[in-house]
């Protein structure tokens, strides 16, 4: 049976490109995200991404909002244990680690992504939905202005703690966090 006209004969074309798009961004950042740079990446001709994406920035707008989504993802999805005492500062502690050693190149691309809502507003919506994502987390259990203490003192930490040459423990980022 023949394809139907104007038909791709890739199905999986699309999620390529945006996979490709999004393996990039943690790799080596914005700035190489280009259409052909995608294209050669994907093995797909450069006209595919137009076809795709109405714009390098549509694409980016697509790809930004599953990689936040993950992070954002991760912050719902964490599982508060109340063992007592300090546990949710603990917990928050060995989070705020992950997230600057194993998940870093989530974190770097995240917090470039962020800035792009600094400047354009289509962008704006991603970056301070997923920026108060933490503080909406830690609402379930403090104070309001306490959670926003927090939410930003872990955002900033993180922040820095990119640009250090050797992560800080968990037991660093707690003292932190208890002296806030």
């Amino acid at each position: 049976m023949a394809r139907p006209r104007n038909t791709p004969n890739d199905p999986q074309r699309r999620q390529r490109i945006l996979a490709v798009t999004m393996e990039l961004l943690k790799e080596t950042g914005i700035a190489s995200v280009t259409a052909r740079s995608v294209a050669t990446r994907a093995e797909v001709p450069v006209g595919s991404v137009s076809y795709y994406f109405d714009s390098v920035k549509g694409l980016l707008l697509q790809a930004s909002q599953q990689l936040l989504g993950r992070r954002t993802a991760q912050i719902a999805d964490w599982d508060y244990q109340d063992t007592g005492g300090d546990a949710l500062l603990e917990q928050l502690a060995e989070l705020i680690h992950h997230q600057i050693t194993t998940g870093r190149s989530l974190t770097v691309v995240s917090y470039e992504l962020y800035l792009l809502g600094l400047r354009d507003p289509d962008f704006q919506q991603i970056s301070a939905h997923t920026v108060g994502a933490l503080r909406n987390k830690l609402l379930e259990h403090f104070p309001a202005k306490r959670a926003s203490h927090l939410a930003a003192t872990a955002d900033g930490y993180q922040l820095q703690a990119l640009f250090d040459q050797k992560p800080p423990s968990v037991a660093s980022i707690l003292t932190t966090l208890k002296s806030e």
